[in-house]
């Protein structure tokens, strides 16, 4: 999906009126859930804001079989002039496959680079920023490192790796370096920044950096003008499964709830329904409690609207500082409170401050009992879905997330805004 490339602007142009050109690479596909709900929105309202962006992605050959989706995908990025290239994502043998992604994304980068006279290379997810400091080195051009989370320590909560593993700790070398090196830092949280801007090289070079927080079209993402009723509590889960993701503790505090009320639990998600039935199992939800499907990004926000409250549980550990759940910016979006675990990112202190939802502390069977009958209190409250938009549109809301990114690359470039 590469186009012919657009000439650099003559020379004889002054610096200064150029608008940024840059190299947007992440190391996810446009065409997945993250794609759709993370990367090509925020690329189109940048565009919109005077960015001259290519984008390079990295698509999974499941995806690629979506023509519907292709075609208007690829259709609303050229309608913003955003030259997309599309990569193939290779998975196994996992090391080996990582390092040729990383290489070929290299080689596309760096040709694309010189012949489009690229400025600015942002490099989105780890392999993303591993790919694009290289970029930007052998171009000779600024590097900004968006970190989408600790990604070492993050492999380690969800029970991938062991901690002080020697992958853990090379990984960890390589995101320091990443730090270290970048021009230009974009992190998910205000926990986030101060962490990373607590690094000495950081501190010292004064390394410009911006929070944006895992943005959702709030556009899109809008609460129903009549809130649910009848009927048994819907409670949703969208995303991913295993790992970080605690569905067997979901299930066991949707169980406990039930014994008070009725409820059920939706789960939107591609893991297979015979996988998660025994996961759900063994936190003692019944068959007839609980439903899943996966739902194609363009109808999730109906989907969503329709239930009284969002669920995020996830595991303990280093990387919960620099998290920012996309699922709870799209819940908050839609009206719905969440229910989740602690230290996650800046939510404890979003949901203290707007009262959008109920904090976890534990996993007991009589915490799960005191959280559910905060969030039956909190779901009866008329004001609710008025305060849990707010806590979308003052945190998670888009465009502003996209002026700060637009602003980070002018600065790089020494432009006027």
């Amino acid at each position: 999906m590469e186009p012919e490339p657009r000439p650099p602007a003559a020379a004889s142009a002054p610096d200064v009126a150029l608008p940024p050109r840059v190299l947007y690479l992440a190391y996810w596909g446009a065409l997945e859930p993250l794609g759709q709900s993370l990367v090509v929105p925020a690329l189109e309202r940048m565009a919109g804001r005077g960015a001259d962006l290519s984008f390079v992605s990295f698509e999974k050959p499941s995806d690629w079989r979506l023509d519907g989706l292709v075609e208007a995908t690829a259709h609303r990025l050229r309608a913003r002039g955003i030259h997309w290239i599309a990569l193939r994502y290779h998975k196994r043998p996992r090391i080996p496959a990582t390092l040729f992604d990383i290489v070929n994304g290299w080689r596309v980068g760096v040709s694309h680079g010189r012949r489009t006279g690229i400025r600015v290379v942002h490099g989105r997810t780890f392999v993303g920023g591993l790919i694009g400091r290289t970029v930007a080195a052998t171009l000779g051009v600024p590097f900004i490192y968006h970190n989408e989370g600790f990604y070492p320590d993050e492999m380690v909560d969800g029970g991938f790796w062991s901690e002080g593993s020697s992958l853990h700790r090379v990984t960890k070398a390589l995101e320091r370096r990443l730090y270290e090196g970048a021009d230009g830092l974009v992190v998910l949280s205000s926990r986030a920044a101060r962490i990373v801007g607590d690094l000495p090289t950081v501190r010292r070079r004064g390394t410009p950096m911006v929070v944006v927080p895992s943005c959702v079209d709030l556009q899109r993402f809008v609460p129903r003008t009549i809130p649910p009723s009848g009927g048994p509590m819907r409670l949703v889960y969208s995303g991913g499964v295993g790992g970080r993701y605690q569905i067997d503790r979901i299930a066991r505090f949707v169980a406990v709830l039930a014994q008070e009320v009725p409820a059920r639990l939706v789960l939107f998600t591609r893991e297979p329904h015979v996988s998660l039935a025994r996961i759900i199992s063994a936190g003692g939800l019944r068959e007839d409690q609980w439903e899943s499907q996966f739902v194609p990004h363009a109808e999730m926000p109906a989907r969503l609207a329709a239930a009284h409250a969002g669920l995020n549980f996830l595991a303990r550990g280093a990387g919960e500082s620099g998290a920012s759940p996309t699922k709870i910016g799209e819940y908050w979006a839609c009206g719905l409170p969440v229910v989740t675990t602690p230290g996650i990112g800046d939510i404890d202190e979003l949901i203290t401050h707007f009262r959008s939802g109920v904090i976890v502390p534990e996993h007991t069977d009589a915490a799960y009992r005191r959280a559910a009958g905060d969030l039956r209190e909190l779901v009866a409250d008329p004001g609710l879905r008025d305060r849990c938009r707010a806590a979308a549109e003052a945190h998670y809301a888009l465009e502003p997330a996209c002026d700060r990114q637009v602003g980070l690359y002018r600065v790089l470039t020494a432009q006027p805004p």
